[in-house]
């Protein structure tokens, strides 16, 4: 039987899934754009003007987009040299600890990313570029994707997982 938590992890995993889907596609859309790019410059048919901005934005959403799904594979930067030299008890109290503070960090980053995205907002302040995303779009997304990272953290602490993390195991063969 389902439980409502199991519900809400659900639901947060096909976000997570398609969010990093949405990564996947733009990564694939910007190795098509700068070489088609290159050819119209070349050709002197003229430039995609946009092209070079619209990947910073994208690489800036992308980033924070994909982060958690990534700390749900268990794919991201991780060193299991200490882990796996700790017992298995000491080396669940110390992944307890880092998903805490990981947790706490997030919520810190989310709320100091909400406040300054509120100021972007009433202040409706624009980068000095050609494409032009209100700076408090910006800022909200960094927020949200916070919050996404900090439900990850604390979902990592049920023992009864809808999906199981890739890199709960010692010496993960996931991430770098």
């Amino acid at each position: 039987m389902k439980t409502a938590l199991d519900n809400f992890e659900t639901l947060y995993l096909r976000l997570t899934i398609f969010l990093a889907a949405l990564v996947a596609v733009s990564i694939g859309l910007i190795a098509i754009l700068i070489p088609l790019n290159l050819f119209i410059i070349k050709a002197g048919i003229g430039s995609i003007w946009w092209l070079n901005e619209s990947i910073e934005f994208t690489l800036f959403f992308g980033v924070f987009a994909g982060a958690p799904w990534v700390l749900q594979q268990g794919a991201h930067v991780k060193v299991d040299i200490v882990t796996s030299s700790l017992s298995p008890d000491a080396s669940r109290r110390l992944d307890g600890f880092i998903n805490l503070f990981g947790f706490a960090l997030c919520l810190l980053l989310c709320v100091y990313g909400s406040r300054a995205g509120i100021g972007e907002f009433i202040d409706m302040t624009l980068p000095d570029k050609d494409v032009r995303i209100p700076n408090w779009i910006v800022v909200i997304f960094f927020a949200v994707s916070m919050a996404l990272l900090a439900i990850e953290f604390l979902l990592r602490f049920r023992e009864r997982r809808v999906l199981k993390p890739a890199g709960d195991a010692h010496g993960s063969e996931a991430g770098l």
